[in-house]
């Protein structure tokens, strides 16, 4: 039974909890295992089931910030090719575009660890636009938080707050009551599975890990979300459905061809396409969105067979050292091999 193979990977300890769910024709499937954090970091123990508020970390790149970006396509504010210069003048450079940094491929770092120093939102903005560009523009991948930081100011820039965009455009629509930026401030803290204990902010737990966002007060392009597999699988639904009832079908049909052909990295807008290095690839259709989040959540959405899988779990907690790459390609394998 796949219960009993997320309730044996919880006992081996190789994560704290664990909720999947599996979107096949018109059901959908909810499995969950462990509890949100061993009795030695936190005072209570919370079921792992599908009200668990798991932090999406990048995964918020593609329900919100993707999603977002492609409703303001839609309305006409600004197009793929649009020169991100134009939109934010005090942006460094002038080639780099939208799609440039929707598909990673903008010439900007993947990282660099100095932001750390950043004491404010604004410092925080200040040293994203102070990143250089480490290669040419379109030459190869590589992944960046920052071009989707500053994807997260295009949305601020039109649209003000982006959890009350969020709200408006995705989360009411769609019935998805559990998605939530900033929970702790919101009383959900307990509501949460915890993530890592560090000695600079203790056991993290209703307030995003991700260090970048933590700085940009929990409200980034890159991170930052939290969500349920059940509001997670009303987005998937979504996508399947051509885009209904947010987005256009042709705009859902922009996600379906990969923008970096010839390169290192297949990806289309926001999410991986069909790419070798995935642990979905051979199992899902080679038309097919995957994307993952550092804290241990991923979503794929193979358009071709109608189906998707949402795993969420908090593998971070109490550290970062729980890899699950074989745990995914079991969950993938079993649920849809």
């Amino acid at each position: 039974m796949f219960n009993d193979y997320l309730k044996k990977i919880v006992e081996e300890k190789r994560v704290p909890g664990i909720a999947v769910a599996h979107i096949k024709g018109d059901r959908n499937f909810y499995y969950a295992a462990g509890y949100n954090g061993y009795k030695e970091y936190l005072d209570n123990i919370i079921p792992a089931g599908k009200d668990v508020l798991y932090d999406m970390a990048s995964c918020t790149k593609v329900v919100v910030t993707t999603t977002l970006i492609l409703k303001l396509l839609e309305e006409d504010y600004f197009k793929l090719d649009t020169a991100v210069k134009d939109i934010i003048p005090e942006f460094r450079y002038d080639n780099v575009t939208v799609l440039d940094l929707l598909i990673h491929c903008s010439g900007l770092p993947a990282d660099d660890k100095n932001y750390k120093l950043a004491k404010s939102r604004r410092e925080m903005w200040q040293f994203t636009l102070n990143q250089p560009l480490v290669y040419e523009t379109g030459t190869k991948v590589e992944y960046s938080d920052f071009g989707f930081i500053i994807l997260g100011k295009i949305i601020e820039k039109y649209k003000g707050n982006i959890e009350d965009y969020a709200a408006e455009t995705i989360f009411e629509p769609l019935g998805m009551n559990d998605s939530v930026y900033n929970p702790m401030i919101k009383g959900l803290k307990d509501r949460c599975a915890a993530s890592e204990v560090t000695e600079e902010r203790g056991v993290i737990q209703g307030i995003v890990h991700d260090g970048k966002a933590y700085k940009l007060n929990g409200l980034s392009g890159n991170a930052g979300l939290f969500s349920t597999t059940e509001d997670l699988s009303r987005f998937v639904r979504m996508m399947l459905n051509d885009g209904y009832p947010v987005l256009r079908k042709s705009t859902v049909s922009l996600l379906k061809r990969s923008y970096t052909e010839g390169l290192n990295l297949s990806r289309t807008i926001g999410w991986f396409y069909n790419d070798p290095s995935t642990p979905v690839y051979g199992v899902c259709s080679n038309n097919s969105l995957w994307h993952t989040g550092f804290s241990g959540t991923s979503i794929l959405i193979d358009f071709e067979r109608k189906e998707g899988v949402i795993i969420l779990t908090n593998r971070i907690h109490p550290s970062r050292d729980n890899d699950i790459t074989d745990i995914r390609k079991e969950i993938h394998s079993r649920l849809m091999g």
